[in-house]
């Protein structure tokens, strides 16, 4: 949205020239304007929407200080947050580090040795200061070669921020437009046909995402020289209904 604000921006200055003006196309543009305003004061209702601009590592948080209105600053990365809390506190999904990264005096019982050693420390522990998000959205972007998200699945990613990956992934798997979403509801009430109302839930989903992932390319058929769907994927039969199911 904000590069079609900046395109509206651009072309309104052009064609308010004395030399380039066109009274119709500025009608059109104002137009255009209201209607692109309407939605993007929306986004202020919307925390995933600043989430998606803050964890992008190529925009971070000098692109909303560069191109939203101050006014939104403070209550936009606040909402972040707020969704962040949800997240920092729940337990890792994996190790950060392999067994073989830890040294051996981390795997014995400290003795008196280690005491009188720690008292020499002049380090400060950090851990309960540190704040993945903080540190990551006031860093320098950079740019990336591919999508935000496919930088956050990256393993160097999820190993640096546990947490913070998850989140990542999880707000930018969000689709972006309504033609997907509408689509798979439109796909789910034709798999789920009158004839077929015994099909659990969960049997639905696995067919809808099978079929998703099948025309995607995510599952080569095997006679393409790939794996297949997996024939164990622990279906429910309901009823011996759900075994007759097209993916295509």
């Amino acid at each position: 949205m904000d590069g079609l604000l900046r395109h509206y921006e651009k072309n309104k200055e052009h064609y308010s020239k004395p030399e380039t003006f066109d009274r119709r196309i500025l009608h059109s543009i104002e137009m255009g304007w209201f209607i692109l305003d309407k939605y993007y004061t929306m986004t202020e209702d919307a925390p995933v929407y600043a989430a998606a601009l803050l964890l992008d590592p190529s925009k971070r948080i000098r692109y909303i200080e560069r191109h939203w209105p101050e006014s939104w600053h403070e209550n936009a990365i606040a909402s972040v947050r707020t969704i962040w809390e949800e997240y920092k506190t729940q337990p890792e999904t994996g190790p950060a580090e392999s067994v073989d990264e830890v040294s051996a005096s981390q795997k014995r019982q400290p003795n008196e040795w280690d005491a009188l050693l720690e008292e020499l420390e002049v380090t400060e522990d950090l851990g309960d200061s540190m704040d993945d998000l903080e540190d990551f959205i006031k860093a320098t972007p950079i740019k990336i070669s591919g999508s935000p998200l496919q930088w956050w699945c990256h393993k160097d990613q999820r190993k640096t921020y546990p947490q913070l990956s998850r989140m990542a992934i999880q707000i930018l798997s969000i689709a972006s437009e309504s033609a997907d979403p509408e689509s798979a509801f439109s796909g789910g009430r034709r798999t789920l046909s009158w004839d077929r109302e015994q099909m659990t839930c969960e049997n639905l989903e696995k067919v809808e995402c099978i079929g998703n992932w099948l025309r995607e390319g995510h599952i080569q058929k095997t006679v393409h020289g790939g794996m297949g769907v997996i024939t164990d994927t622990g279906f429910d039969s309901g009823g011996g209904e759900d075994s007759d199911v097209n993916f295509d």
